[in-house]
């Protein structure tokens, strides 16, 4: 049975950001779509505004551009610590809850940061 576009999850990588910063459009994300994280910060270096659906899914953007929930990347006055809280609390206000193993995972993203 073929799922529905509402099923259907579409990967957004930097190649879809680096094609929307050359075309000068702005990259709208579905349902379930997932922008990768090197594709987030590609955004951010470019320009490129990302839309995400609004709540209940209405579609209206909830927000443009960078998450600004979450410090820049060369952020030198934000503590590790506050990053961290930072970035839990944009996952957890973005799904609605609590994933499993959140926590580890952001520990292994700001591992790879602060190399």
């Amino acid at each position: 049975m073929a799922g529905t576009d509402q099923e259907r999850r579409r990967f957004v990588t930097r190649h879809d950001v680096e094609d929307a910063a050359a075309t000068g459009r702005s990259i709208r994300l579905q349902g379930r779509d997932v922008l990768t994280d090197e594709a987030a910060q590609r955004a951010m270096d470019l320009g490129v505004t990302v839309e995400r659906p609004g709540p209940g899914g209405t579609g209206a953007p909830a927000a443009t551009g960078p998450d600004r929930s979450v410090p820049a990347r060369g952020s030198g006055d934000v503590s590790p610590d506050e990053l961290r809280r930072a970035v839990r609390a944009a996952v957890v206000g973005e799904l609605g809850a609590e994933p499993p193993g959140l926590d580890a995972a952001i520990d292994r993203v700001l591992r790879r940061r602060s190399r």
